[in-house]
């Protein structure tokens, strides 16, 4: 276990009392404002002291109360990029990357001149901190905290304040910070889409309390958690590996396990990128044959696995490569004469294929199917579970 925290803080009204553990996978810290994220960023980093508890980072006493042990901020083997962090020194960039680096004590992981190449700072390295843009002054503490080579990275809504252009490549750079350089990342933010393309991993806070942990297909199980937090219906997330760009059709062509899909144009995705798309369940319709002579782009033959009755409607679970979930009516399922093993097409509109980071944006409640293993949920045995 690389972290265990379990501490209580009261600040006027507010009283935080929660208790954690992190591996070393990347975890998403995801709750509305006020829930108390960054303040569990703040207990871990050291600028913020609990009242009572213990933290612990790979064995070692970060916090402990009853034995007195406060280790400061600058010894803890943590980096930590908070929304608060501004710095106003007239020092230039390239002076503070270079203290950052010299500084380090542990083995370092990463060359000073590559973060300046993938962050774009070349341009601005003989500039005072002081005269930075927010997103410069935030691309700018991200380098000199991967300099310090940590332990752990805490990010908070770093994503938020970084246009699309830099999220596309910081992706990329944090995942591999995981995956080569066993460095795992708590990354704290209030949308689901900018956590879901770090990591899969959630701790779900509220009002100070962690409401429920684990991956988003464990987490789907419990709609009352989600829906408490304002979440959106998500019914299939595909992850797809893009082929080419098509600007004449206002397209971007991607596909996984054999299935492929026209997407709305994303030409600032690099040609084999990979993403995550999201296709709501009633925006999937059904079709016994190819059809022509229609507007939609996307019709994908699959083999049907399973009828599954949900209220008043069907879902159907198709193979198409990928498992996608369809809803339908039963009077359209009865029509069709629908049975298991019949080949079908999913007709699905490129309009209603949603790019991951756009979740946020999806007008429902609930969420219905995670890949191949999470494509039902009985709404009504999760709500009484709650």
């Amino acid at each position: 276990m690389l972290l265990e925290m379990n501490v209580r803080l009261r600040r006027g009204n507010f009283v935080l009392n929660s208790q954690l553990a992190l591996d070393d996978t990347n975890t998403g810290l995801f709750g509305k404002t006020g829930a108390g994220k960054s303040t569990i960023l703040g207990l871990i980093a050291g600028t913020i002291q609990p009242q009572s508890g213990r933290i612990v980072l790979d064995g070692k006493l970060l916090f402990d109360s009853r034995k007195g042990i406060m280790m400061p901020r600058e010894q803890r083997p943590i980096s930590a990029v908070f929304q608060t962090d501004i710095t106003r020194s007239t020092e230039s960039v390239y002076g503070t990357l270079t203290s950052a680096f010299n500084r380090t004590f542990a083995p370092r992981r990463l060359k000073l001149e590559f973060l300046i190449e993938i962050l774009e700072l070349e341009a601005i390295l003989d500039c005072p901190l002081i005269q930075l843009s927010a997103n410069e002054r935030k691309r700018v503490t991200l380098a000199r905290a991967l300099l310090k080579s940590p332990r752990l990275l805490l990010l908070d809504e770093t994503f938020a304040s970084l246009g699309e252009n830099y999220r596309s490549q910081l992706l990329p750079l944090l995942r591999r910070s995981q995956d080569e350089l066993d460095l795992p990342i708590l990354y704290a933010s209030q949308s689901l889409g900018e956590i879901l393309e770090l990591t899969e991993q959630l701790i779900v806070m509220d009002k100070g309390q962690v409401l429920r942990s684990g991956s988003i297909g464990e987490i789907a199980k419990h709609t009352g958690v989600l829906r408490h937090l304002g979440v959106r219906q998500v019914d299939n997330i595909i992850p797809v590996t893009v082929i080419c760009h098509d600007p004449s059709a206002g397209t971007t062509l991607a596909h996984c396990n054999g299935l492929h899909l026209a997407l709305r144009i994303r030409p600032e995705l690099p040609v084999n990128s990979q993403c995550k798309v999201v296709i709501r369940a009633n925006d999937v319709a059904l079709s016994r044959t190819y059809m022509t002579g229609i507007s939609i782009q996307n019709q994908a033959k699959g083999r049907i696995c399973a009828l599954i009755d949900n209220n008043d409607s069907i879902l159907v679970q198709i193979d198409c490569g990928w498992t996608i979930l369809a809803e339908i009516t039963r009077g359209a399922c009865q029509q069709m004469a629908l049975t298991e093993g019949q080949e079908v097409y999913c007709l699905i509109k490129t309009q209603a294929i949603i790019y991951l980071a756009d979740l946020d944006i999806l007008p429902h409640q609930r969420i219905v199917s995670y890949g191949n293993n999470y494509y039902y949920l009985a709404l009504e045995n999760a709500a009484a579970n709650e």
